[in-house]
C-alpha cells in the first residue's frame, strides 16, 4: 500500500511538472520528503524514455525544474517587449530564483548531491523566458501592393489615402514616366487560396499560397479582395547605435533613468531637479552590469555564484561547458551582448573551458537580430582561427544577420564561401530566405543567382575528400523537396516572377 502510494504522489508530480504548476510541484517534493520517500531512481537506460546524463536520485527534481520552464511558456510567447521585464507580474517566473533555492534544499535534505549538469538545468530557468526588447529589432515590414487586372504592377507604396480619384490620377502619373511593369506570371480570372489584410505579420513573409496547389485556373499569388497583390517588403530604420555592439565597444555614453542612453552630453531636462539627475558616463559592459539592466540577468548571475561557493547546503561546483553556455544564452536573451562576449573572451578562458561552436553560435544569433555584421565577420573568422567547427546554425546566424540589414548579394556569397571552405550549409530554410528577401526588394538577379547555387547541390557528387557526414548532408539537400525545381518555380510565381528553362542548367 506505502508503495502504491508513492507511485500515486510521483504521478502527481509529473502531472504538475507537465502542466506548469510549480508552488504544487515543490509541494509534492516537500511531502514526499516529510514522509521519508527516497527520491525518484532514474529507469534502465535500455528504457525508451530513459535520460542518459541523471543519476540515482535526480529524475523528480528534474521534473521540478521543467515545471518552471512550462510555466515561463506564456511569458516566451507573448512577452511584450516595448515594456520593461520589471513590469511583468509573472516576475516570479522570470526570476525563479526562489524556487530553486527550494529545489536544492529539498535534494540536500534528501541526500541528492548536486552536479554541474543539473546545475545547469537549473539557470537555464533564467534563459527560457524568451528575448526582450533590447535584444529584438524589426529590420522590415512586408507589404502587399495591388496589380492591376492587366497584369500590370507599379512598385512602391500605393498612396491610398488621396482616395480613388487622387489614386487612379498617381498611377496614370506613373504609367508615363515609365516604371511600370508586367509581372511575368499569367493574369488568372479565378485567383484562390490568398491571403487577407493589407499587411502581413510584421517580420514575417507570408507564403500560406505556397501550400497550395495550381492549376490551369489558378495563380499562386496572394490575393486582396478577390484581386492579385504584389509582395513588397519595405525596410526599417537600422536599430539605435547603443544596440549595435561594434559601435559602442568602449565608447562612453551617457545613461540615465529616464532618458535612454545618448553620446551627446547631459540632457537640460535633468538640469532642473536634483532627484533626476541621474546621468553617468560609463561604457556599455558596465551599464549591462547595472542591476537596473535586467533584475533577472543579475539573479542568474548572483545564482550562478552561489553555486560555485556551495548553496543551500551542497558542496562548492565549477560550472561546466553548458552552464557558461546557459549564461551566455541568458545574456544575449536580455540584450547584454557585451557581458555575453566577456565570457566567450575572457571568463571562461579563465576557468579553463574552452568555447564550443554553441557557445559562439548563440553569440552569432544575438548579433544577427541587432544586424551587427561587423562583429559577424569578425567572431565567425574568430571562431574558425580557433579550431572551433562550423555548423549550420553558424551559417544560419550570419545568413540572419546581412539579411536584416538588406545585404541579400553579401547572404549570397557568404552561404557559397562557407560552403566551399567549412563543408556546410545552412538549413534549407535560409536558401528560401534568401531568394524571398531578394524577390520581395525586386532584386530578381540574386534570387537566380541564389537559384543557380542551388542547382549546383543538385549537380554534386561525393569525391574520397568528403566524410560520411557531410555526403549525408549534401543528399538531404538534394533529395528535399522543399528545394526541387518544382517548389522553386512556385516561390517565383508566388512573387509574380518566372523562371525559364534558360535559368536551368
Amino acid at each position: 500500500m506505502d508503495s502504491n502510494y508513492r507511485r500515486i504522489i510521483l504521478s502527481a508530480v509529473r502531472g504538475k511538472w507537465e502542466a506548469g504548476n510549480v508552488r504544487r510541484t515543490l509541494a509534492l517534493l516537500e511531502l514526499r520528503r516529510s514522509r521519508g520517500y527516497p527520491p525518484r531512481e532514474q529507469e534502465n537506460v535500455k528504457y525508451k524514455g530513459a535520460n542518459p546524463h541523471l543519476v540515482l536520485g535526480e529524475k523528480e527534481f528534474l521534473h521540478a525544474i521543467t515545471s518552471i520552464q512550462s510555466a515561463q511558456l506564456p511569458l516566451r510567447r507573448s512577452r511584450n517587449i516595448y515594456l520593461h521585464e520589471s513590469t511583468f507580474s509573472e516576475s516570479a517566473l522570470d526570476n525563479p530564483t526562489r524556487y530553486l533555492d527550494a529545489i536544492l534544499i529539498n535534494m540536500s535534505k534528501r541526500g541528492v548531491p548536486l552536479r554541474p549538469d543539473m546545475a545547469a538545468r537549473m539557470l537555464d530557468c533564467y534563459a527560457s523566458t524568451g528575448r526582450t526588447g533590447r535584444a529584438i529589432h524589426y529590420f522590415y515590414k512586408v507589404r502587399r501592393d495591388p496589380v492591376e487586372d492587366d497584369g500590370t504592377y507599379i512598385p512602391g507604396p500605393h498612396p491610398t489615402h488621396l482616395g480613388k480619384e487622387g489614386l487612379e490620377d498617381w498611377k496614370t502619373e506613373k504609367r508615363g514616366e515609365g516604371v511600370t511593369r508586367v509581372l511575368a506570371t499569367a493574369v488568372s480570372e479565378n485567383v484562390s487560396n490568398g491571403l487577407d489584410g493589407d499587411e502581413s505579420k510584421e517580420g514575417e513573409l507570408g507564403l500560406k499560397g505556397l501550400d497550395d496547389d495550381d492549376s490551369e485556373t489558378q495563380s499562386s499569388m496572394p490575393t486582396q479582395s478577390n484581386r492579385r497583390s504584389k509582395i513588397r517588403m519595405a525596410m526599417q530604420p537600422l536599430p539605435p547605435f547603443h544596440k549595435i555592439p561594434s559601435s559602442v565597444k568602449g565608447v562612453p555614453l551617457i545613461r540615465n533613468r529616464y532618458q535612454p542612453i545618448t553620446n551627446e552630453g547631459p540632457s537640460k531636462a535633468n538640469e532642473t531637479s536634483s532627484d533626476e539627475v541621474q546621468n553617468k558616463t560609463m561604457t556599455k559592459y558596465e551599464w549591462e552590469l547595472d542591476r537596473d539592466w535586467s533584475l533577472a540577468l543579475t539573479a542568474a548571475f548572483a545564482f550562478a555564484d552561489s553555486l560555485t561557493h556551495g548553496a543551500c547546503g551542497h558542496d562548492p561546483i565549477e560550472l561546466d561547458i553548458v552552464g557558461w553556455n546557459i549564461l551566455i544564452k541568458a545574456c544575449c536573451r536580455r540584450g547584454a551582448i557585451h557581458r555575453a562576449l566577456k565570457i566567450l573572451n575572457e571568463t571562461m578562458p579563465q576557468k579553463g573551458v574552452e568555447p564550443d561552436t554553441y557557445s559562439y553560435n548563440t553569440i552569432l544569433a544575438a548579433l544577427a537580430r541587432v544586424g551587427d555584421t561587423r562583429y559577424l565577420q569578425e567572431y565567425l573568422i574568430g571562431m574558425t582561427n580557433k579550431g572551433v567547427k562550423v555548423d549550420k546554425y553558424t551559417a544560419q546566424a550570419m545568413v540572419d544577420g546581412f539579411l536584416n540589414v538588406g545585404d541579400i548579394q553579401g547572404a549570397t556569397s557568404l552561404v557559397q564561401d562557407i560552403f566551399n571552405q567549412h563543408d556546410t550549409l545552412p538549413p534549407y530554410t535560409s536558401h528560401l530566405k534568401i531568394i524571398e528577401f531578394a524577390l520581395a526588394n525586386g532584386l530578381i538577379f540574386e534570387a537566380k543567382r541564389h537559384v543557380y547555387f542551388i542547382q549546383q547541390l543538385w549537380k554534386w557528387q561525393p569525391s574520397q575528400h568528403h566524410d560520411e557526414k557531410f555526403c549525408q548532408l549534401m543528399e538531404e539537400t538534394k533529395r528535399n523537396p522543399k528545394l526541387s525545381r518544382e517548389a522553386v518555380l512556385k516561390l517565383f510565381r508566388y512573387f509574380g516572377e518566372d523562371l525559364s528553362d534558360q535559368d536551368f542548367f
